[in-house]
Protein backbone atom coordinates (compact mmCIF):
# COMPACT_ATOMS: atom_id res chain seq x y z
CA UNK A 1 0.00 0.00 0.00
CA UNK A 2 1.37 3.44 -0.89
CA UNK A 3 1.99 5.85 1.98
CA UNK A 4 -0.14 8.37 0.14
CA UNK A 5 -3.25 6.21 -0.18
CA UNK A 6 -6.38 7.32 1.70
CA UNK A 7 -7.89 5.26 4.48
CA UNK A 8 -9.55 2.09 3.31
CA UNK A 9 -12.03 -0.27 4.87
CA UNK A 10 -12.51 -4.01 4.52
CA UNK A 11 -14.95 -4.18 1.65
CA UNK A 12 -14.43 -7.49 -0.16
CA UNK A 13 -16.01 -10.72 1.18
CA UNK A 14 -12.76 -12.58 0.53
CA UNK A 15 -10.79 -10.26 2.77
CA UNK A 16 -13.44 -10.41 5.46
CA UNK A 17 -13.37 -14.20 5.37
CA UNK A 18 -9.60 -14.17 5.61
CA UNK A 19 -9.80 -12.00 8.71
CA UNK A 20 -12.36 -14.29 10.29
CA UNK A 21 -10.14 -17.28 9.59
CA UNK A 22 -7.17 -15.53 11.19
CA UNK A 23 -5.14 -15.17 8.01
CA UNK A 24 -4.49 -11.50 8.82
CA UNK A 25 -3.20 -10.81 12.30
CA UNK A 26 -3.66 -7.08 11.88
CA UNK A 27 -5.55 -4.89 9.44
CA UNK A 28 -4.26 -1.35 9.10
CA UNK A 29 -7.00 1.24 8.74
CA UNK A 30 -5.08 4.24 7.51
CA UNK A 31 -5.90 7.59 9.07
CA UNK A 32 -5.31 10.55 6.79
CA UNK A 33 -6.36 14.16 7.26
CA UNK A 34 -5.64 17.30 5.29
CA UNK A 35 -3.06 18.19 7.97
CA UNK A 36 -1.57 14.88 9.12
CA UNK A 37 -0.08 12.68 6.44
CA UNK A 38 1.24 9.20 7.31
CA UNK A 39 4.66 8.67 5.74
CA UNK A 40 5.03 5.41 7.66
CA UNK A 41 2.23 4.11 9.86
CA UNK A 42 3.05 0.42 9.96
CA UNK A 43 5.93 0.58 12.42
CA UNK A 44 6.03 -0.44 16.06
CA UNK A 45 7.49 2.69 17.63
CA UNK A 46 5.55 5.71 18.91
CA UNK A 47 4.26 8.11 16.25
CA UNK A 48 6.72 10.88 15.43
CA UNK A 49 5.07 14.02 14.03
CA UNK A 50 7.23 16.34 11.94
CA UNK A 51 6.06 19.84 10.97
CA UNK A 52 6.55 21.15 7.45
CA UNK A 53 9.32 23.64 6.58
CA UNK A 54 8.74 26.99 4.86
CA UNK A 55 7.07 25.48 1.78
CA UNK A 56 4.17 24.10 3.81
CA UNK A 57 4.67 20.59 2.34
CA UNK A 58 6.21 17.51 3.96
CA UNK A 59 7.68 15.80 0.90
CA UNK A 60 11.26 16.48 2.01
CA UNK A 61 10.80 14.13 4.98
CA UNK A 62 10.60 11.07 2.74
CA UNK A 63 14.39 10.71 2.96
CA UNK A 64 14.44 10.82 6.77
CA UNK A 65 11.61 8.27 6.86
CA UNK A 66 13.70 5.85 4.82
CA UNK A 67 16.80 6.46 6.96
CA UNK A 68 14.87 5.86 10.19
CA UNK A 69 13.62 2.55 8.84
CA UNK A 70 10.30 0.76 8.74
CA UNK A 71 10.00 0.35 12.52
CA UNK A 72 9.52 4.06 13.20
CA UNK A 73 6.06 5.49 12.67
CA UNK A 74 6.38 8.88 11.01
CA UNK A 75 3.69 11.46 10.25
CA UNK A 76 4.10 14.75 8.43
CA UNK A 77 2.17 17.81 9.55
CA UNK A 78 1.45 19.90 6.47
CA UNK A 79 -0.40 23.10 5.62
CA UNK A 80 -3.70 22.10 3.99
CA UNK A 81 -3.69 23.05 0.32
CA UNK A 82 -6.80 25.18 0.74
CA UNK A 83 -5.08 27.18 3.49
CA UNK A 84 -1.82 27.90 1.72
CA UNK A 85 -2.46 31.61 1.52
CA UNK A 86 -1.22 34.79 3.14
CA UNK A 87 -3.96 34.85 5.78
CA UNK A 88 -3.09 31.41 7.17
CA UNK A 89 0.66 32.05 6.96
CA UNK A 90 0.72 35.32 8.84
CA UNK A 91 0.75 33.88 12.39
CA UNK A 92 2.79 30.95 13.71
CA UNK A 93 0.67 30.94 16.85
CA UNK A 94 -2.54 30.60 14.86
CA UNK A 95 -1.03 27.98 12.56
CA UNK A 96 0.10 26.03 15.62
CA UNK A 97 -3.33 26.29 17.22
CA UNK A 98 -4.92 24.85 14.09
CA UNK A 99 -2.39 21.99 13.97
CA UNK A 100 -2.76 21.26 17.69
CA UNK A 101 -6.54 20.98 17.29
CA UNK A 102 -6.05 18.49 14.47
CA UNK A 103 -3.32 16.58 16.29
CA UNK A 104 -5.37 16.15 19.46
CA UNK A 105 -8.26 14.79 17.42
CA UNK A 106 -5.88 12.48 15.53
CA UNK A 107 -4.25 11.20 18.74
CA UNK A 108 -6.72 11.70 21.61
CA UNK A 109 -4.49 10.05 24.22
CA UNK A 110 -0.83 9.66 25.02
CA UNK A 111 2.31 11.76 24.83
CA UNK A 112 3.61 13.38 21.67
CA UNK A 113 6.93 13.17 19.88
CA UNK A 114 7.23 16.36 17.81
CA UNK A 115 9.84 17.68 15.41
CA UNK A 116 10.46 20.00 12.52
CA UNK A 117 13.05 21.10 10.01
CA UNK A 118 13.94 24.79 9.68
CA UNK A 119 10.78 26.89 10.20
CA UNK A 120 8.99 23.66 11.12
CA UNK A 121 11.03 23.48 14.33
CA UNK A 122 9.70 26.88 15.42
CA UNK A 123 6.13 25.80 14.71
CA UNK A 124 6.75 22.55 16.60
CA UNK A 125 8.04 24.55 19.57
CA UNK A 126 4.90 26.70 19.64
CA UNK A 127 2.77 23.55 19.28
CA UNK A 128 4.59 22.00 22.24
CA UNK A 129 3.81 25.07 24.37
CA UNK A 130 0.13 24.91 23.39
CA UNK A 131 -0.16 21.15 23.93
CA UNK A 132 1.34 21.44 27.41
CA UNK A 133 -1.02 24.34 28.18
CA UNK A 134 -3.92 22.01 27.28
CA UNK A 135 -2.67 19.34 29.65
CA UNK A 136 -0.99 17.06 27.10
CA UNK A 137 2.54 15.69 27.43
CA UNK A 138 5.31 16.29 24.90
CA UNK A 139 7.91 13.58 25.45
CA UNK A 140 10.44 14.89 22.96
CA UNK A 141 10.92 17.92 20.72
CA UNK A 142 13.29 17.31 17.80
CA UNK A 143 14.93 20.19 15.95
CA UNK A 144 16.46 19.66 12.50
CA UNK A 145 18.67 22.74 12.11
CA UNK A 146 15.85 25.09 13.06
CA UNK A 147 16.93 28.64 13.74
CA UNK A 148 15.15 30.78 16.32
CA UNK A 149 15.06 34.55 16.21
CA UNK A 150 14.50 37.17 18.92
CA UNK A 151 16.28 35.16 21.61
CA UNK A 152 19.22 37.51 22.17
CA UNK A 153 21.58 34.97 20.61
CA UNK A 154 21.76 36.68 17.21
CA UNK A 155 25.04 38.04 15.86
CA UNK A 156 24.88 41.16 13.71
CA UNK A 157 26.81 41.17 10.44
CA UNK A 158 28.49 44.30 11.87
CA UNK A 159 30.03 42.19 14.62
CA UNK A 160 33.63 41.03 13.83
CA UNK A 161 32.72 37.63 15.27
CA UNK A 162 30.22 37.23 12.43
CA UNK A 163 32.96 37.60 9.84
CA UNK A 164 35.23 35.25 11.74
CA UNK A 165 32.49 32.64 11.50
CA UNK A 166 32.14 33.40 7.79
CA UNK A 167 35.84 32.71 7.27
CA UNK A 168 35.71 29.49 9.28
CA UNK A 169 32.60 28.31 7.45
CA UNK A 170 33.78 29.15 3.92
CA UNK A 171 36.07 26.09 3.47
CA UNK A 172 33.31 23.68 4.52
CA UNK A 173 30.80 25.39 2.25
CA UNK A 174 33.28 25.30 -0.65
CA UNK A 175 33.94 21.58 -0.25
CA UNK A 176 30.23 20.82 0.04
CA UNK A 177 29.34 22.81 -3.08
CA UNK A 178 32.16 21.20 -5.06
CA UNK A 179 31.00 17.74 -4.05
CA UNK A 180 27.37 18.48 -4.94
CA UNK A 181 27.88 20.07 -8.32
CA UNK A 182 31.25 21.06 -9.72
CA UNK A 183 29.82 22.62 -12.87
CA UNK A 184 27.57 25.08 -11.05
CA UNK A 185 30.07 25.93 -8.34
CA UNK A 186 31.42 29.14 -9.94
CA UNK A 187 27.94 30.49 -10.66
CA UNK A 188 26.91 29.83 -7.05
CA UNK A 189 29.89 31.79 -5.78
CA UNK A 190 28.95 34.73 -8.01
CA UNK A 191 25.33 34.56 -6.86
CA UNK A 192 26.33 34.57 -3.16
CA UNK A 193 28.69 37.49 -3.61
CA UNK A 194 26.08 39.41 -5.58
CA UNK A 195 23.46 38.86 -2.89
CA UNK A 196 25.92 40.10 -0.27
CA UNK A 197 26.58 43.31 -2.20
CA UNK A 198 23.00 44.02 -3.16
CA UNK A 199 21.29 42.76 0.01
CA UNK A 200 18.00 43.07 -1.84
CA UNK A 201 18.16 46.86 -2.19
CA UNK A 202 18.39 46.85 -5.98
CA UNK A 203 15.56 44.39 -6.40
CA UNK A 204 12.62 45.77 -4.44
CA UNK A 205 10.27 43.23 -5.98
CA UNK A 206 12.01 40.29 -4.32
CA UNK A 207 11.23 38.88 -0.88
CA UNK A 208 13.75 37.38 1.59
CA UNK A 209 11.81 34.10 1.54
CA UNK A 210 12.88 33.61 -2.07
CA UNK A 211 16.44 33.04 -0.92
CA UNK A 212 15.20 29.93 0.90
CA UNK A 213 12.44 28.66 -1.40
CA UNK A 214 12.30 28.90 -5.17
CA UNK A 215 8.80 30.23 -5.69
CA UNK A 216 8.86 29.80 -9.46
CA UNK A 217 5.99 27.50 -10.31
CA UNK A 218 4.13 28.13 -7.07
CA UNK A 219 0.53 29.24 -7.33
CA UNK A 220 0.19 32.92 -6.30
CA UNK A 221 -1.67 32.09 -3.08
CA UNK A 222 0.89 29.44 -2.13
CA UNK A 223 3.74 31.88 -2.75
CA UNK A 224 1.91 34.43 -0.58
CA UNK A 225 1.68 31.81 2.20
CA UNK A 226 5.46 31.26 2.07
CA UNK A 227 6.21 34.98 2.22
CA UNK A 228 3.76 35.60 5.07
CA UNK A 229 5.09 32.65 7.07
CA UNK A 230 8.66 33.83 6.58
CA UNK A 231 7.79 37.32 7.82
CA UNK A 232 6.11 35.99 10.96
CA UNK A 233 9.00 33.57 11.48
CA UNK A 234 11.34 36.56 11.76
CA UNK A 235 8.95 38.30 14.19
CA UNK A 236 8.06 35.29 16.36
CA UNK A 237 9.37 35.51 19.94
CA UNK A 238 9.93 32.00 21.36
CA UNK A 239 9.13 31.32 24.99
CA UNK A 240 11.41 29.43 27.35
CA UNK A 241 10.94 25.68 27.15
CA UNK A 242 11.75 23.21 29.93
CA UNK A 243 10.91 19.99 28.10
CA UNK A 244 13.26 17.45 26.53
CA UNK A 245 14.82 18.81 23.31
CA UNK A 246 17.14 17.13 20.80
CA UNK A 247 18.77 19.61 18.42
CA UNK A 248 20.60 18.61 15.23
CA UNK A 249 22.86 21.34 13.90
CA UNK A 250 24.37 21.42 10.41
CA UNK A 251 28.08 22.24 10.58
CA UNK A 252 28.12 23.72 7.07
CA UNK A 253 26.12 26.92 6.82
CA UNK A 254 25.20 29.10 3.88
CA UNK A 255 28.09 31.29 2.79
CA UNK A 256 26.71 34.60 4.07
CA UNK A 257 23.71 33.36 6.05
CA UNK A 258 24.94 32.06 9.37
CA UNK A 259 22.41 30.39 11.66
CA UNK A 260 22.73 30.67 15.43
CA UNK A 261 20.99 27.35 16.01
CA UNK A 262 23.01 26.07 18.98
CA UNK A 263 23.12 29.42 20.76
CA UNK A 264 19.42 30.15 20.31
CA UNK A 265 18.14 26.79 21.52
CA UNK A 266 20.57 26.71 24.42
CA UNK A 267 19.20 30.12 25.37
CA UNK A 268 15.50 29.18 25.49
CA UNK A 269 15.93 25.49 26.40
CA UNK A 270 19.17 25.20 28.43
CA UNK A 271 18.87 21.43 28.85
CA UNK A 272 18.80 20.84 25.07
CA UNK A 273 20.89 17.96 23.79
CA UNK A 274 22.91 19.33 20.86
CA UNK A 275 24.27 17.11 18.10
CA UNK A 276 26.38 18.74 15.38
CA UNK A 277 26.73 16.84 12.13
CA UNK A 278 28.45 17.28 8.80
CA UNK A 279 26.36 18.68 5.99
CA UNK A 280 24.30 21.72 5.05
CA UNK A 281 20.89 22.90 6.22
CA UNK A 282 19.22 20.80 3.50
CA UNK A 283 21.88 18.10 3.25
CA UNK A 284 21.45 16.80 6.80
CA UNK A 285 17.97 15.59 5.86
CA UNK A 286 19.34 13.25 3.18
CA UNK A 287 21.90 10.52 2.65
CA UNK A 288 24.72 10.45 3.61
CA UNK A 289 24.75 13.22 6.24
CA UNK A 290 21.31 12.31 7.53
CA UNK A 291 22.28 8.74 8.43
CA UNK A 292 23.96 9.50 11.79
CA UNK A 293 21.03 11.80 12.59
CA UNK A 294 18.52 9.04 11.92
CA UNK A 295 20.51 6.60 14.04
CA UNK A 296 20.77 8.96 16.98
CA UNK A 297 17.12 10.02 16.67
CA UNK A 298 15.92 6.43 16.52
CA UNK A 299 17.84 5.57 19.68
CA UNK A 300 16.56 8.67 21.46
CA UNK A 301 12.91 8.00 20.62
CA UNK A 302 13.28 4.41 21.79
CA UNK A 303 15.02 5.52 24.98
CA UNK A 304 12.37 8.12 25.84
CA UNK A 305 9.46 5.87 24.88
CA UNK A 306 10.65 2.92 26.92
CA UNK A 307 11.72 5.07 29.89
CA UNK A 308 14.17 4.07 32.62
CA UNK A 309 14.57 0.37 33.22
Amino acid sequence: MSVFEPAETISSPARMEALINGAFKREVIRKVTDVILPLNDVGVGPPFYCVHPLSGAVTEYQHMVRMLGSRQNFYGIQAPTNRRNSQFGRSIKEISRYYVDELMKFQPKGAFFLGGHSVGATIALEMAHQLIARGREVSLLVVFDGELFNTGAEISWRNPLYWLKVLLNAPRWTVDELVKNRQKFASKWRARLKSLVLRGRLNPGSHPAESAVNLNGFLPEHAAFVRALYDDYLDYVPGNYSGRVLVFVAKTEALFRLRQVRAAWTKIAPSSEIFETNGTHLGIMRVPHGLPIAQRLGRKIEEVFEGPN
